[in-house]
């Protein structure tokens, strides 16, 4: 039965997914959930009726990270989680960092433009924006060191900042002179699991 990766076009945990399920070359079919008008079968399927959901025969998985591990188990080849102990520990921060903290910017944007479950209010909005810029700049700085963001290659962290970036840029913000950030985004632009991945469009929102 095939894999099936329930998504939405702007939700940065789908895209994650799908570069991973690229990167290790898992056939998979995609469902593009509006999460405005969610689906009867898709709320039947999902527990949280959250994306990304992935389903592998009875197997039904939410949460991106999990769902990232599992098939970092199940397909192995080729390791996007590190080979120590101390590796997949460094790289499973970094994503939790990425997921549940400095996206937050990106989460409260849409919450308030989006989906319109809060007011919009432009000083917040602003504010937010300030938030995912000082971000950037940090990340410039650590990318002026390393080439990728926890181990020598690409990783699981690389490849869920870079669909969080991406979303940022969608929203219409701008990396601009960012030299070493820019470096990153060329040689994640260049592999063919991300060029797959793509979404077709990201809605501007500044």
């Amino acid at each position: 039965m095939a894999v099936t990766l329930y998504s939405t076009t702007y939700c940065p945990y789908a895209w994650a997914v799908r570069i991973v399920l690229h990167e290790k070359g898992i056939p998979f079919e995609v469902f593009e959930v509006d999460l405005k008008r969610k689906p009867r079968h898709f709320l039947q399927l999902s527990p949280t009726a959250k994306v990304p959901l992935l389903c592998d025969g009875p197997t039904r998985i939410c949460e991106s990270m999990v769902i990232n591990e599992y098939l970092e188990e199940k397909y192995p080849k080729p390791n996007l989680l590190g080979d120590t102990p101390e590796e997949r520990a460094a790289v499973r921060a970094a994503v939790i960092e990425i997921n549940w903290s400095r996206s937050q910017p990106l989460a409260k944007l849409a919450a308030m433009i989006f989906y319109e479950r809060e007011h919009r209010d432009e000083m917040k909005v602003q504010r937010q924006v300030r938030a995912w810029y000082a971000y950037l700049t940090e990340l410039d700085t650590r990318f002026a060191a390393n080439d990728w963001l926890v181990l020598g290659r690409l990783s699981v962290a690389d490849i869920c900042l870079y669909a969080t970036v991406g979303v940022s840029q969608g929203f219409g913000m701008r990396i601009g002179e960012r030299q070493h950030l820019n470096a990153w985004l060329a040689r994640m632009n260049r592999r063919e699991s991300v060029q797959r991945s793509a979404p077709e469009a990201l809605p501007p929102v500044a």
